[in-house]
């Protein structure tokens, strides 16, 4: 449905920009190319540049925050048999995050929230 909007969308991009994840924003018909370098070496990767593109060929760059936002469920954006990253092993970790008490769920999206409150007790899950 989309297919030729990306398309045209991608022609305004830079062409060395090197995106992982397309995000389609479906009440302006608008695509955010996002770039994430550690998608299948991190747990929770890291967002970092996204380049927005709208209908009209306007382009917005914006740069990662110095607390950039992370994923979560990462295995959401891929097939079960992508082979990039063990799949079974990210929907366990998201089983094992989602199962402790106590989480602000409002700011597990900042990296530093996320390294400094869930990560130590995901560890902590691990070896008890």
């Amino acid at each position: 449905m989309f297919g030729l909007a990306l398309e045209q969308a991608r022609w305004y991009l830079p062409p060395d920009f090197p995106y992982t994840v397309v995000k389609l924003n479906t009440a302006n018909e608008s695509f955010s190319f996002i770039e994430v370098a550690d998608f299948d070496t991190a747990p929770e990767p890291t967002i970092g540049t996204v380049i927005g593109v709208k209908t009209d060929g306007s382009c917005r760059r914006m740069r990662p925050p110095i607390d950039p936002f992370i994923y979560h469920h990462k295995w959401l954006f891929v097939a079960d048999d992508y082979d990039g990253f063990d799949v079974e092993e990210s929907k366990a970790r998201s089983r094992a995050w989602m199962a402790l008490t106590d989480i602000d769920r409002t700011r597990i999206g900042k990296r530093s929230y996320w390294q400094s409150k869930v990560v130590p007790r995901l560890h902590s899950r691990e070896t008890t």
